[in-house]
């Protein structure tokens, strides 16, 4: 059956993610008279390869939401708020039928205006494109109800279409009318109703993108700069070296120049989003008996030092991490906050219980980014603590490690996974489908739990989440071992810079020129 489900690998972009998030003011009184800055100056660590919404990855999504305002604006403290979209709500039960009412007098920077046909259109082409966020909307049916009203409807319970639809996941940016009917021409134009167009004028493909005031945007005074430029510098020195001599005002960081970014009195802000450890995929014990029981699992989970790890390869910019949230993420469980104090000889009387007292030996493969490999490298000196010998492939070549770990070569690898919406996660990193779950192990129990979350509401739903994750936890699918986040710097020109748990990506529209 098809459903509206995220089926999105996370193992790569999850590291890049630079998601350009609300538009300020939407939903908002105006501010009287604000300040407007002349150039706003930012990087990002890759080029895109188009600039079409439908298509684009996820991790050049900057590029994207200046342009194009979402239906649905989540700000930096987390609370969605008005974009295109004035309200938003599911009628009946189960979270199958989701209705949005959009905001009157809105334009496109083309002139044409916004209507529900214009949204059901840009919907269609989202799914017809078959881009990375397509899979959030398969199976989906769309329909204008009237002119200001869109009804989406999915087969099976979706409980995060208000999270789905905002600029995080870049398909809530609605393109123009006119840019649907010429598909070809938005890899290298912007059609959309947000606050800037692109100005190919002033525009290199792969070096630096300018944007300019869009003059039929609905809310001018949420319009801070004259010009936002945003500039392709791929390697982390370089990156702070622009911020250090003025060239750029903000940009994404990198955890190994974290520090030095406090040295130069640059702002640095920072929400826990990322765990990165071991998925343990072999729960079958099919590639390593072992791994079949719980105890085997728990037992690994106990002989890491996360501390010493954290503090070794992320001074300054990690946490230990005991489940797959992190604290006031999707399903964090407070109870499970320490839930595997390290615990070596707990660990052996786990394995001697599960009948290998002896230790065993066990594959896993890394790839070299965001430190993986060396956290592979300093499990494999803790777990031979338990007698358990850790025999690592190591690959530079990042689709090596992708086709190794999800084609099910490995019963266990290295991952950084960000964290997102517990409806949205299943398919993605433990159900059967999951490309985290290569082996297409099932667990029935799992599964009523995931369920119910699905097709809950509230508090109910909230407590539902924890469920999952704490199920994951106790049966120790993964083995997490430290919490990141996604730094972000920026020099004292510029105000409005922060993240939160359940926003960890940078607003740019968040920002101001500085009082």
């Amino acid at each position: 059956m098809r459903t509206c489900r995220r089926v999105i690998d996370r193992a790569i972009p999850a590291l890049s993610l630079i998601a350009a998030l609300s538009v300020s003011g939407c939903g908002s009184t105006p501010e009287a008279n604000p300040a407007v800055g002349n150039t706003l100056t930012v990087v990002t660590a890759s080029p895109p390869q188009t600039l079409d919404p439908a298509k684009t990855a996820q991790n050049n999504s900057w590029l994207e939401n200046l342009a194009y305002e979402p239906l649905i604006v989540r700000r930096s403290d987390g609370t969605l708020t008005p974009g295109l979209a004035e309200s938003w709500s599911y009628e009946g039960t189960g979270n199958k039928t989701f209705v949005l009412k959009l905001r009157p007098g809105v334009t496109f920077s083309d002139g044409s205006p916004l209507s529900a046909q214009n949204v059901v259109d840009h919907l269609k082409y989202v799914v017809s494109s078959a881009g990375q966020m397509a899979p959030l909307l398969a199976g989906c049916t769309f329909t204008a109800t009237d002119p200001a009203t869109v009804t989406i409807t999915s087969p099976a319970p979706n409980p995060d279409f208000p999270v789905m639809l905002t600029q995080d996941y870049i398909i809530g940016g609605v393109i123009g009318s006119g840019g649907l009917a010429d598909p070809g021409a938005l890899g290298t134009t912007t059609v959309g109703a947000g606050p800037y167009m692109l100005d190919a004028q002033q525009t290199v493909a792969g070096d630096h993108y300018t944007y300019v005031p869009n003059p039929h945007y609905y809310n001018a005074p949420a319009v801070r700069w004259r010009k936002v430029v945003i500039r392709v510098i791929t390697t982390p020195q370089a990156v702070l070296n622009a911020l250090k001599t003025g060239q750029a005002d903000v940009a994404v960081g990198d955890p190994s120049t974290v520090g030095a970014a406090k040295q130069a009195g640059l702002t640095v802000a920072s929400s826990l989003f990322l765990w990165n450890g071991v998925v343990l995929a072999d729960r079958g014990g099919t590639l390593a008996k072992p791994l079949g029981d719980a105890r085997v699992r728990q037992a690994l989970n106990f002989a890491t030092d996360r501390a010493a790890i954290a503090k070794a390869l992320f001074p300054g910019a990690g946490e230990p991490a005991h489940q797959v949230s992190v604290p006031g993420g999707y399903g964090y469980d407070d109870s499970l906050a320490t839930a595997y104090p390290y615990q070596v000889d707990k660990a052996k009387a786990l394995l001697a219980e599960a009948g290998y007292g002896g230790g065993f030996t066990l594959a896993l493969v890394t790839p070299e980014y965001q430190q993986l490999h060396l956290m592979a490298q300093a499990l494999a000196q803790q777990w031979k603590q338990i007698g358990v010998d850790l025999r690592i492939t190591d690959y530079a070549n990042a689709n090596q490690y992708s086709a190794d770990a999800f084609g099910g070569k490995f019963p266990a690898f290295m991952t950084a996974f960000g964290q997102i919406p517990i409806w949205m996660e299943g398919p993605s990193l433990f159900l059967p489908s999951a490309a985290f779950n290569p082996l297409k192990y099932a667990d029935p129990a799992l599964q009523s739990r995931y369920d119910a979350a699905a097709s809950s509401t509230g508090e109910t739903k909230n407590a539902a989440d924890r469920g999952v994750v704490a199920y994951l936890t106790t049966q120790a699918w993964f083995v997490p071992v430290v919490m990141t986040g996604l730094p972000y710097y920026a020099r004292n020109t510029v105000g409005g810079i922060a993240t939160s748990p359940k926003e960890p990506l940078l607003s740019l529209y968040e920002i101001v020129p500085a009082a």
